[in-house]
């Protein structure tokens, strides 16, 4: 039932009937509620669901014994997938490209259209639907400039042309392009991977510091944005709105007033993270952690290969 603070009750109740009963040797228990109270009155009003949340946590514990009994025998992960930022402003997003054929919800204009437009709350996609050829790289040039010019884009990024593959990210404050690097070559970046940068690093207002590229307004950003372009299903071009700012559905709604995630900024970003008798991966050891760390952590503890195969 979406929209009514009812989903974290249910899955504490069927959790609790879980361990009660050991029904379970891996338990992934989703607590959803406070994502929606968040988009609906803002993440200043998070302090109340998330102690929805916790007490239903507590309720799981108690079939087990209490905390201490119940994390003697099981091992516990609490994350956040992600976490919210206050809207006060709607974006544009399709005003900009009235010049263009754009596809339309329905369908109804498929074979004429010549983009599409994807918002997805914080971040936003568009698609070229043209056959490949020189003519295709002029529209993308065109639509990111256009994309540049919106008021509430905060990066757009894109693959830039020719056969060796570089990613592109541009904002205001400037354009850097870069590519996975060999292990002696380029920097490195806080979780240890190396990157071949060119163009202004203030585009992220970043720095290198001792050969490792920092971004501490946008976290793990190159990982991040090449692991985006690289995706099948990616559009030709990727948008990151500015804090405040939320692409509107093709309904015209938002979250104005509410909050709401998906950027590249810190502000939806960061995440919790707290767990107890599991391993922390070695190379963790410094802090720099991403969601994707969670997963080995489960496979490892299960003794199985940290990475599936």
């Amino acid at each position: 039932m979406p929209g009514i603070p009812i989903r974290d009750q249910h899955a504490g109740c069927v959790g609790s009937h879980l361990v009660e009963h050991d029904l379970f040797d891996f338990l992934l228990l989703s607590l959803p509620d406070n994502d929606a109270h968040s988009h609906r009155n803002g993440p200043h009003a998070q302090i109340a669901s998330i102690a929805a949340a916790d007490a239903e946590l507590w309720r799981v514990m108690e079939a087990g014994g209490g905390a201490e009994a119940f994390l003697d025998e099981h091992a516990m992960i609490v994350m956040a997938d992600h976490s919210h930022s206050h809207i006060e402003r709607v974006i544009d997003f399709t005003g900009p490209f009235a010049e263009w054929k754009v596809l339309q919800p329905s369908g109804a204009n498929a074979r004429s259209a010549e983009i599409a437009l994807c918002p997805a709350q914080r971040s936003a996609m568009v698609y070229l639907l043209g056959e490949p050829g020189a003519s295709r790289s002029g529209a993308l040039k065109r639509v990111v400039g256009t994309a540049l010019g919106i008021e509430g884009v905060d990066l757009v990024m894109w693959w830039g042309p020719g056969s060796t593959r570089r990613a592109h990210i541009a904002g205001e404050r400037g354009e850097m392009m870069f590519a996975p690097a060999d292990r002696s070559d380029g920097v490195a970046d806080e979780r240890g991977l190396r990157w071949e940068v060119d163009g202004e690093l203030e585009t992220l207002l970043a720095s290198v510091e001792d050969g490792v590229f920092v971004s501490d307004h946008y976290p793990d950003a190159l990982r991040r944005v090449w692991a985006a372009l690289s995706c099948e299903t990616s559009g030709d071009m990727l948008l990151s709105a500015e804090p405040a700012y939320e692409f509107p559905d093709w309904g015209n709604r938002a979250h104005v007033r509410g909050g709401s995630h998906g950027s590249l900024h810190r502000v939806d970003s960061l995440g919790a993270l707290l767990f107890c008798g599991v391993d922390a991966p070695p190379e963790r050891e410094r802090g720099h952690w991403s969601i994707s760390d969670v997963a080995p952590m489960v496979r490892g503890h299960f003794g199985l290969p940290r990475q599936a195969r």
